[in-house]
């Protein structure tokens, strides 16, 4: 495999969660594309540096704690009418607000990573003279991330 551009990925959402976390649960879900997105935040496994000073060695003991599968800001073009914006602008605040969303990262080669998580946020961003008015919709993962081969 050899690397890609970010020219060509797509963010998908579904909201709901897959009946299993796996490839097959993942690939059965009805995605929704989101539009405009401009960058997609690091996804994928952080471990949590915890250290341990024994005084009696006098040597720092470092361990692996708890796991982030990180997420964050999805800047994109604001169009309201968009289905997958509507998605997760609803997911904020609106009936769906406390439903686990599934993800999809889709990469131009046809490969794609999934997970599920929250949106918690979707801020409406207007700017300054000759800017886009984008929003910012807030994700953050809970579970860890399927890699999905191309079809």
């Amino acid at each position: 495999m050899s690397v890609q551009t970010s020219t060509g990925v797509t963010f998908w959402v579904f909201p709901g969660e897959p009946a299993t976390h796996d490839n097959a649960g993942f690939a059965a879900l009805a995605w929704v594309e989101v539009g405009e997105v401009t960058d997609i935040p690091a996804i994928g496994p952080v471990v949590n540096q915890v250290s341990h000073s024994p005084l009696k060695t006098g040597i720092i003991e470092t361990h692996k704690g708890f796991a982030d599968m990180g997420g964050g800001d999805v800047p994109m073009g604001r169009d309201i009418v968009d289905a997958g914006q509507v998605i997760l602008k609803e997911a904020v605040i609106g009936s769906t607000k406390n439903t686990e969303h599934s993800f999809k990262f889709l990469y131009p080669d046809g490969t794609a990573e999934a997970s599920t998580g929250k949106v918690f946020g979707y801020p409406t961003i207007t700017g300054a003279a000759d800017n886009i008015i984008t929003t910012n919709a807030t994700i953050k993962l809970n579970t860890a991330v399927v890699d999905m081969p191309a079809p």
